[in-house]
């Protein structure tokens, strides 16, 4: 069974100090006090009065933790549950019970993981592995089959965000102090100005998503999501950016031998430095059927499809484009006890204006995802990791001033990691890192940053 999170229970009165004298008789008096359990059909006020002589007799524990999952509250009765299992593990209602919680909080990963452990124990009487059988089949259909999961859901989620960080490059300029120009009479080293070098400094950033779900009796689904976001950064005012999403997709039922969908999309980014940018996109494909699906342990899917978009900036339409390419993207759940998705892409950007420094730019992307629990640490809550690398070519030189016309190429890897917990059924905690390094032949283009985060989000 995965090892359970320590929890340290302080006193009330932050005046008594464990190095007086007096804080300490008290403390031992009261670990001799006896424990009167309530019956199971007390009052919750009555249960919890019991709990100050209570605190080390597991069954009382376990009995108070149920009551408080049975009603809902199931972040409190984590505490309960867990503190019960540390002074007998063996308890199997409550482990049952602690997983139910872990659940209702949202944490479906590590509640998985719990009842694995548990089922794998080979003294589980019969009716109790039944029982443990029907509810670990519960959380695997929430996990892996997300369209029946958000069936169990309102069609109108609602959801806010906001997230305080630090950033070593918060505008995004290059890593270079100063920039190499040829001319016809030679190379010359031109110094940056003071204001292009990177700043590093904090930010702010709330965004606000709605998304809605409306379901039709063959199993298919429309879905709108729109999303507005602000970023504010201090010590880089031109870096302040407001940036809005609309999305509206078409996918029908999973049921079918080959289910198409088609997703549409707009956005809109202005920054205080003067950079406004709008996209327009159409993606169209396929869930592949199971022959073409991978044979993975675990529940996977698969599916490809077709991407276009129209790329406007309208701070400089010199460098407006239309993109095409091709899609694929491979997920699983319930490996290793968690989940991860593999996307690739490939394509290309053709310039509106035929003297679009670079010409013709084509890319390719690959990004990985996972989150997996981290119940078996002794942990409650999860942990992502999301790797993304870029890698884009022009087809004609940049310019003749950088580097004798050398054509540009760039390749850009990102990480994220974070660790998520949920603190309630509708609150969501997370703290995180993030790292970006782009390096190409040309230094003009030549960025770094990183930062850590800690963000709150609301949802309803």
């Amino acid at each position: 069974m995965p090892t359970l999170l320590t929890v340290h229970y302080e006193s009330t009165d932050k005046s008594i100090r464990p190095a007086v004298f007096f804080a300490t008789f008290v403390i031992a008096a009261s670990a001799h006090a006896t424990c009167v359990r309530p019956t199971f059909d007390a009052p919750l006020e009555v249960q919890l009065a019991a709990l100050t002589n209570c605190q080390q007799d597991a069954h009382y524990l376990a009995q108070l933790g149920r009551l408080l999952t049975a009603q809902g509250q199931y972040a409190d009765a984590l505490d309960h549950l867990e503190r019960a299992l540390m002074l007998e593990p063996q308890l199997i209602n409550a482990q049952l019970d602690y997983a139910i919680a872990l659940a209702g909080v949202g944490d479906l990963l590590s509640a998985g993981q719990l009842l694995d452990s548990v089922l794998a124990q080979p003294d589980i009487p019969p009716d109790m592995r039944q029982t443990l059988g029907n509810a670990r089949q519960r959380i695997t259909l929430q996990q892996q089959q997300p369209l029946l999961a958000a069936q169990l859901q309102p069609d109108l989620l609602l959801s806010a965000n906001l997230r305080f960080g630090h950033d070593s490059n918060p505008s995004g300029m290059p890593n270079v102090s100063s920039l190499a120009l040829t001319t016809p009479g030679g190379i010359i080293v031109l110094p940056l100005a003071v204001d292009s070098n990177q700043r590093a400094g904090t930010y702010t950033r709330a965004d606000f998503k709605l998304e809605y779900i409306g379901r039709q009796p063959d199993g298919s689904f429309w879905d709108l999501t729109a999303n507005a976001l602000q970023r504010t950064s201090p010590a880089s005012p031109d870096a302040n950016t407001r940036q809005t999403e609309l999305t509206l997709g078409y996918s029908q039922s999973p049921t079918r031998p080959f289910a198409g969908y088609i997703n549409t999309s707009w956005v809109g980014i202005n920054t205080q430095g003067g950079t406004r940018y709008a996209s327009q996109g159409l993606t169209i494909g396929m869930v592949l059927p199971p022959a073409f699906q991978p044979s993975a342990p675990g529940t996977c899917s698969a599916r490809a499809g077709l991407d276009w978009q129209n790329r406007n900036v309208m701070s400089n339409a010199i460098l407006s484009g239309q993109y095409s390419g091709i899609n694929t993207t491979i997920g699983c759940s319930g490996v290793w006890g968690g989940q991860w998705q593999l996307a690739a892409k490939l394509g290309q950007d053709r310039p509106k204006d035929a003297n679009r420094p670079g010409g013709i730019q084509m890319s390719t992307s690959l990004r990985g995802v996972g989150i997996w629990p981290l119940s078996g640490m002794g942990i409650i809550g999860t942990a992502l990791l999301d790797l993304e690398y870029n890698s884009t070519r022009d087809t004609t030189g940049y310019s003749p001033l950088l580097d004798n016309g050398a054509v540009r190429t760039t390749q850009r890897l990102s990480t994220r990691l974070e660790y998520q917990r949920q603190l309630s059924h509708n609150i969501n905690a997370t703290v995180g890192a993030e790292w970006s390094n782009q390096n190409a032949n040309l230094a003009l283009f030549r960025v770094k940053n990183w930062g850590p985060y800690a963000a709150l989000r609301l949802s309803w």
